[in-house]
């Protein structure tokens, strides 16, 4: 395994295998990972229509939304709330966004379309969560970080961690006492789509989990699911370029695992096989496997896309093409 560590991940605060990163997106993975452990169980089906578990979730063509939805991005959900800016500034309860999630209005009828929403694994956290009569927090430990052997995995962070955890340039909120990513308030609020902080080292260890010929916690069927297309939609025929995340149409993607395709080349690395799966963070980081080369990929940084997606692209696809180059070169 080659390691390198380079700059400072906050002030006074060098790079180094101890510290912990702010993975944001990438923590969809550890939530997806959880709720599919439930369901390998039969505690819980990926056809559980949400309303038969959260009653208020009626209206608007909601009543169709099924747990499975909520994995592929395909159930229709505004990305986020409009307001987050707000409500991290307000310091305000997760219950706040979830009764704010509950009421927003669906993009498109659940199953006919994908758009990626972080409102889609908040909901999924919260179905399992009532379900189970768990704090989803817990179910994440217990199902994953533990039996993983994550033990520089946190969601959400404990205070005791601060001093160890990157501070991220350019985050919503920067700068006040709710500052995503950089403030107590955001570090230990249970967000399942961005809370999950981790060193670079067990970035890699939670791959190794998917990876061809890695430990398993999970059924080969069920990382066989995540890993492979699982919207039953066509994908795009035309390249998406920076728009991957964001753009709303028939699109590939497992449970949890964004998906590298012919149809959606280049969204971790233009050197990467199509065979590729991961997520990327917008607080700076890409975590992937490509298993046709054999490779894993972890880079975590601490530049939040808000300084300008062209860049932000750029600045991670240098690093990735050139790990990539460097771990498929022949000796």
């Amino acid at each position: 395994m080659f390691e390198h560590y380079e700059g400072l991940a906050g002030p006074g605060l060098p790079s180094r295998p101890d510290v912990l990163w702010p993975i944001a997106s990438i923590s969809k993975l550890h939530a997806v990972a959880a709720i599919l452990a439930l369901v390998e169980r039969g505690e819980i089906s990926l056809d559980v229509r949400v309303c038969d578990v959260l009653p208020a979730y009626v209206g608007d063509g909601k009543e169709e939304m099924r747990l499975r939805h909520l994995l592929t991005h395909t159930g229709g959900m505004i990305a986020e709330s409009p307001n987050m800016e707000r409500h991290l500034v307000a310091q305000a309860p997760l219950a706040t966004l979830v009764e704010e999630m509950m009421a927003a209005p669906l993009r498109f009828r659940p199953g006919t379309s994908a758009a990626y929403a972080d409102f889609h694994t908040l909901l999924a956290g919260q179905v399992v969560a009532t379900a189970t009569e768990i704090p989803f927090a817990q179910l994440v430990h217990d199902l994953v970080l533990a039996p993983m052997g994550l033990v520089d995995t946190f969601f959400p962070t404990p205070a005791e961690h601060d001093a160890r955890t990157a501070t991220i340039r350019g985050p919503l909120a920067d700068g006040t006492a709710g500052a995503m990513y950089n403030s107590r308030h955001a570090r230990g609020l249970p967000h399942a789509a961005f809370a999950v902080t981790a060193s670079a080292r067990d970035m890699v260890r939670f791959l190794s989990h998917f990876a061809p010929g890695g430990p398993r916690i999970l059924s080969e069927a069920t990382v066989r699911a995540m890993t492979t297309n699982q919207t039953g939609l066509t994908a795009f025929g035309s390249f998406p370029g920076i728009l991957a995340y964001e753009q709303v149409g028939p699109r590939p993607w497992g449970y949890g695992f964004a998906l590298q395709t012919r149809a959606t080349p280049g969204i971790f690395s233009e050197r990467a096989s199509f065979s590729a799966f991961g997520h990327g963070g917008a607080s700076g980081c890409e975590a992937f496997v490509d298993p046709e080369h054999d490779v894993t990929i972890v880079v975590a940084t601490n530049t939040h896309i808000r300084i300008g997606a062209d860049a932000w692209f750029a600045r991670l696809h240098a690093l990735t093409n050139a790990m990539m180059i460097e771990a498929t070169s022949v000796s």
